[in-house]
């Protein structure tokens, strides 16, 4: 029998808690802050004035707010560094805490329903939240902390410990390098919170539909001399039903955030712990079609109730710890160099997926399935590099280069039931949970490493904006003994002929996935395939019309896959003649619309197909929408508003045999901040599906369709202590 070897990472929320606790009694406070830079600067001190209203509660080494605070003017680009929205030669945006806080947000995915490029493809609230950007699929695991891969939860992100979530649409190998599980779909960046120059003591209790109840701190100080040491911790208690009917939740998340500023070198140190646990069930997610051994319903029946408990009597939780430590020095005033070094880990036991069903029959008879499963994972990271600013004539230049290691391992064992009861999806009963599976390897070990250059030219006054660049990576998967490389260029371009209210863009970017040893049936059996590069080309304008922000772009995107061509042998040959053809258009916005009118949102419109097949991709819709506005009310402090969201009708499976109608969704939000004496209070209030329509929301895997959540609301009040 294995035994359980000790989990280095593992941290919890009273640890860290204690932490900072330790860290903040370790020195005194002091009255002034030092000046926080992601560049190369000149070393001095800055003495920041006093700070006493909540509006200047932002990060200093970020791009500001944007008017309307629900999107920030520019962000972090990778091997790119911090970048205006304007001068991104890409598609960008960055959503900000503010706005979390309006929807009372629990998770990542109640931040990006307000991206029109974003589609979920697990439920609302399920313990793994996956989801598509720009019809390419993305995982929990393939999101970024502070630009750096392998440090995010393996599940679910908890939203409490970020300041900012960056948004890059497209595939971009060069920026960040590729992600654990190789996602191309563009880049997911979450910014962690760090202790700002007005100390911050805040406590907020929020209440959910049902009795979902949860209280989260988040404090922060800047301490010593200069009030170089920074100390901020947000811990996250939360308990109650939430999700399937009579299904628990508990949500514990503890993150401590440490930076130093020195005269010519920063340091910050990021810690957390994140647990999730349901007991008592989940919604479903079910095939209408079926397969040669169940066959389906063949029609698409009316949803469920979408907090319908499928798997009522099951129980799951997921567990990850990460830490994340950064060095920037400072060689010269133009020059600096900079290590990060990371790791995470994730383990989950129980109902984590798996929550699947066939529909056989036209009064709902399901046959359901149900897995015990238990999934460990490990993420090593470690990135170095040098950024410099340098002129070549009438040329400027910024120059990074960069070294990046990740290494990641992951296995996962499960007990299965495989369609092995009779149930109804709008009446179902209590599965027979299996029984605990007995843990044995990691069954997956890759290990990426990669050099990078990036050089952006600036030409006449920076109105041109040059970027070039490439990444050569190498591929390891030491079970498979298999090491390919490739080099993926970037070449993109920003033009502004018509001063700063207009910039056009272009770009040409890659994205890889692992290739793979071909396995027998083919006649290249022992082959090692090298990776696989998905291409983009991508045309666009940004718009700045009074105090609103515009991107407008076009894009293509081939995606290559593995397919057996017939070569004139016995047997085909595995090559990577499949490919998926991406096209779309899309519109963002954010900014004010009118004193006192808040708007945020976009439209995309895409086409997504199998060029090998000739049939449209499954669960890409052609048409999304997302447009949310709010309104300062004359009351002060009053504000009200809410989004609209739609998407459009798409295929539930490969064969494009049955289609998801299209589905409107109407949520609405209000806030109201006062004080009581001397103490500011805020209060947010929000409503999903406020008509409480049944639809189906979108598609989990070939041939599932998932329903969409019932009405469900939120409430919270924020009170500042400081």
């Amino acid at each position: 029998m294995q035994t359980t070897r000790s989990r280095p990472l593992r941290l919890n929320a009273i640890m860290l808690a204690l932490l900072a606790a330790s860290a903040a009694s370790a020195v005194n406070a002091q009255t002034a802050a030092a000046e926080e830079r992601s560049e190369p600067r000149e070393a001095k001190p800055v003495v920041l004035a006093p700070i006493t209203v909540r509006s200047t509660y932002e990060r200093e080494d970020l791009p500001g707010l944007a008017p309307g605070r629900k999107a920030a003017k520019g962000a972090r680009l990778g091997i790119l560094g911090a970048t205006s929205i304007a001068d991104a030669p890409v598609h960008v945006n960055a959503y900000t805490r503010e706005l979390a806080e309006d929807w009372s947000a629990l998770t990542l995915q109640d931040v990006l329903e307000n991206d029109s490029a974003v589609v979920f493809t697990t439920n609302k609230n399920h313990l793994l939240q996956n989801f598509n950007l720009r019809g390419l699929d993305m995982g929990a695991m393939d999101i970024a902390t502070n630009g750096l891969y392998g440090i995010a939860p393996a599940n679910s992100v908890p939203i409490e410990m970020f300041e900012r979530v960056e948004v890059l649409r497209g595939p971009n190998v060069l920026l960040s390098g590729m992600p654990p599980n190789s996602s191309v779909a563009g880049t997911v960046n979450m910014v962690t919170k760090r202790a700002l120059p007005q100390p911050i003591a805040e406590l907020t209790l929020t209440y959910g539909t049902r009795s979902y109840g949860q209280v989260h701190a988040d404090v922060g100080q800047r301490f010593g001399d200069a009030q170089r040491l920074g100390v901020r911790f947000n811990g996250v208690y939360g308990d109650g039903e939430m999700g399937a009917k009579g299904e628990n939740q508990k949500r514990l998340v503890g993150a401590l955030a440490l930076d130093y500023l020195g005269d010519s070198a920063r340091f910050s140190l990021d810690l957390y712990n994140s647990v999730n646990k349901i007991d008592g069930g989940s919604p479903g997610m079910f095939n209408f079609l079926g397969n040669a051994a169940i066959p389906g319903v063949g029609v698409l029946l009316a949803p469920p109730k979408g907090d319908t408990n499928m798997f009522r009597g099951t129980h799951g939780k997921y567990d990850n710890s990460g830490v994340l430590a950064r060095a920037e020095l400072d060689f010269t005033r133009d020059w600096q160099g900079y290590l990060a070094l990371g790791g995470s880990e994730a383990e989950g036991k129980g109902l984590l997926f798996g929550t699947r069903a066939f529909v056989t029959g036209a009064d709902g008879t399901t046959r359901g399935a149900v897995y015990h499963v238990h999934t460990k994972s490990e993420r090593r990271t470690a990135e170095a590099g040098v950024i410099g600013k340098f002129d070549t004539g009438p040329v400027k230049h910024r120059l990074q280069l960069s070294a990046n290691v990740l290494k990641h391992k992951e296995g996962t064992v499960n007990t299965p039931c495989n369609y092995c009861y009779t149930t109804n999806m709008y009446d179902p009963v209590e599965p027979p949970f299996p029984a605990a599976p007995t843990w044995t390897d990691y069954t997956t070990r890759n290990d990426y490493r990669s050099l990078a250059v990036a050089d952006i030219l600036g030409f006449a006054g920076d109105t041109v904006l040059l970027t070039v660049g490439g990444r050569h990576q190498t591929v390891k998967m030491p079970l498979s003994n298999y090491s390919e490389s490739r080099f993926s260029p970037m070449v993109a371009a920003v033009v502004r002929p018509w001063g700063d209210a207009v910039s056009l863009f272009g770009n040409y970017t890659e994205g890889l996935e692992p290739g793979q040893v071909v396995g027998v049936g083919y006649t290249n059996t022992g082959d090692a395939l090298p990776p696989k590069q998905t291409k983009q080309f991508e045309l666009g304008v940004k718009l700045q019309t009074g105090e609103l922000t515009h991107t407008f772009s076009a894009y293509e995107i081939k995606r290559p896959s593995f397919i057996g061509v017939d070569e004139g042998g016995a047997l085909p040959a595995l090559r990577d003649a499949g490919e998926q053809r991406l096209r779309g258009v899309e519109w963002s916005v954010y900014g004010e619309l009118a004193q006192n009118v808040s708007l945020l949102g976009g439209i995309t419109r895409l086409e997504s197909e199998q060029r090998n097949t000739g049939r449209d991709t499954f669960g890409v819709p052609e048409w999304r929408a997302r447009i949310g506005a709010d309104w300062q009310t004359p009351v002060p402090g009053l504000k009200v508003g809410g989004r609209v969201i739609h998407t459009g009708k798409q295929w539930s499976d490969s064969g494009n045999r049955l289609r998801v109608p299209s589905w409107n969704r109407l949520d609405l939000d209000a806030g109201y901040a006062t004080k009581f004496v001397d103490t500011p209070v805020r209060f947010n209030a929000s409503v999903e599906n406020v008509t409480d329509k049944k639809y189906w929301i979108g598609l989990f895997a070939d041939g599932f369709v998932m329903p969409g959540a019932p009405r469900t609301f939120k409430v919270s009040a924020t009170v500042s202590f400081w």
